[in-house]
């Protein structure tokens, strides 16, 4: 029997039964043609990265690395939709895990759509789930593999899995500290930026290139929410970058590692538990 399964925002998430006897995904990519991830390789459209051994690592997500049982898991809650973070469609007896990240554009509240099946029909839905044909990630249990195509799309689902980052280049680096959205102090300079912000600028602009240009407005305001310390200049719409601190929270920014917890209310960054 397959299986749907959602994780939950927040610290406090959990995985949760959707659906039971439903196949999400009837149309498995070919994986012949994978490369173990370098961030130098770029794929060729019928090529895949492949993570080896995936259920020893750390970032290998619970249902994972335990057997899975779904008895154990609890159904969702239809208040629980809004906080769904990412999908797990669990088919072919357990064997494949294929996982979707979930971001604001694929939800719709309250829309009307034309529909095209044998005549013209108007429809009128409210809280719709988009499921893409291709997903973000495969799980092979026998071989104990995960594929995926970006680093970038998965590093919300698999916690730690940043980690497989290479540190950006000195001219990446010069690249990422030229950005239009930033006003660098003429004493940090490249030779300035530290081993773990060299891991995180790679990660970063891989998630920016990737927004749309809403997604980019909406920067300023998630920053200073989390980071009022991070100057941002509302007349050049620039963030002033001074030291590794700044930098630092700009990176986090860009990748959306600030949350907030769901009882204490704490601003929180994400793999860590220090208080922002």
């Amino acid at each position: 029997m397959d299986f749907l399964f959602a994780k939950t925002k927040g610290r406090t998430g959990t995985f949760r039964k959707v659906l039971s006897d439903e196949t999400l995904f009837n149309d498995i990519p070919d994986f012949t043609e994978s490369r173990i991830y370098n961030d130098e390789i770029k794929l060729y459209d019928n090529e895949w990265f492949v993570v080896e051994n995936f259920s020893n690592k750390v970032y290998a997500p619970q249902l994972i690395r335990e057997r899975f049982n779904p008895a154990l898991w609890s159904q969702i809650g239809r208040m629980d939709y809004d906080q769904i973070d990412f999908l797990v469609s669990i088919q072919n007896e357990g064997s494949i895990f294929i996982f979707q990240n979930i971001t604001s554009s694929l939800i719709y509240r309250r829309q009307r759509w034309l529909s095209f099946d044998e005549q013209p029909t108007v429809l009128e839905k409210d809280h719709l789930l988009v499921i893409r044909k291709n997903a973000d990630a495969y799980y092979f249990r026998n071989e104990d593999r995960l594929y995926f195509k970006r680093l970038s799309a998965i590093t919300g689902i698999f916690q730690g899995i940043n980690e497989l980052y290479n540190e950006a280049t000195d001219d990446e680096v010069e690249a990422a500290l030229s950005l239009d959205i930033l006003n660098v102090d003429s004493n940090y300079t490249k030779e300035d930026v530290k081993t773990a912000n060299r891991r995180r600028i790679r990660e970063a602009m891989d998630m920016y290139n990737s927004y749309t240009t809403d997604q980019k407005r909406q920067l300023p305001l998630y920053l200073q929410k989390y980071c009022p310390m991070l100057t941002f200049n509302a007349t050049t719409s620039k963030f002033e970058i001074t030291d590794e601190k700044s930098l630092t929270q700009l990176l986090n920014g860009l990748c959306q590692r600030y949350y907030t917890t769901e009882i204490s209310n704490e601003k929180r960054v994400a793999l860590s538990v220090e208080e922002v």
